[in-house]
């Protein structure tokens, strides 16, 4: 499939935060793999994913396949990427889609840094 290793779209470890509000995140996205396009976007335990890249394997319906997972996911939740652009929104926020503000590249909380990645800016140890 179209996920990375634990049933991801994106691997958020790759994401450089461009901007975010609370639990709304677009970044630049550096993963080898930038070429195509990916997503999976649920409401409660309904999920839709999407997957146009190459040497994926294809989905049931051409590039797209509908799931169930109730396993105490989001409101709603949404993970896209196309090309090198990222963008990971969830209600409420979890640990994939953290709470984080970020402004033209500016991180202010919850560390304050320039061009972080959203794992960097998760690791609230430092």
């Amino acid at each position: 499939m179209c996920c990375v290793g634990d049933g991801d779209a994106i691997d958020e470890e790759k994401i450089i935060l461009c901007c975010a509000g609370c639990c709304f995140h677009m970044g630049v996205y550096t993963g080898g793999d930038c070429c195509g396009c990916t997503g999976k976007v649920g409401l409660c335990c309904l999920n839709c994913e999407v997957c146009c890249q190459p040497g994926a394997e294809c989905l049931p319906c051409i590039c797209c396949g509908p799931d169930v997972e109730c396993d105490g996911m989001a409101c709603c939740k949404a993970q896209l990427h196309a090309c090198c652009f990222a963008i990971t929104a969830a209600f409420p926020c979890d640990e994939e889609v953290p709470a984080l503000v970020s402004v033209a590249g500016l991180t202010l909380y919850p560390k304050v840094g320039c061009c972080m990645p959203i794992k960097e800016a998760m690791d609230r140890a430092e």
